[in-house]
């Protein structure tokens, strides 16, 4: 049975809070706690195959945090997943945590995604040119 994605109260249970906020920071790659424009987009490719649309980034930036410059906070991103989980589309959800590496019980797999930066600098990330 798969690990519950919301607690009684409608908000994230811990577990899958820390999940999201992982996922967050895996495309943070610039560490200023927001997703800019390009960043965002490189979410959205390898979540969806495809970036979002004007008017998806314009809802995002209407209706969730950013910062002023429109870049999606942390907090945004999780009203992001709050909303689609609440509105009843925890099957989205699952497919997303899935995709990014997640088992059933919210559990990074030994074995990560490929990074999508990797394939368009040669396979260096910056965690692995800290290495």
């Amino acid at each position: 049975m798969p690990a519950d994605l919301l607690q009684d109260d409608m908000e994230f249970t811990p577990e899958c809070e820390a999940a999201l906020k992982e996922i967050f920071d895996r495309y943070d790659k610039d560490g200023d706690g927001a997703l800019n424009d390009k960043e965002l987009e490189a979410f959205a490719v390898f979540t969806n195959g495809e970036p979002f649309s004007e008017a998806d980034l314009s809802d995002i930036r209407e209706n969730l945090d950013c910062t002023e410059d429109g870049a999606l906070l942390k907090a945004g991103f999780l009203q992001l997943y709050s909303l689609q989980t609440n509105a009843g589309d925890d099957e989205e959800t699952w497919k997303d945590l899935q995709k990014h590496g997640y088992d059933d019980q919210l559990r990074l797999t030994a074995k990560k995604p490929e990074d999508p930066a990797a394939k368009k600098s040669g396979g260096k990330t910056p965690e692995t040119e800290k290495q």
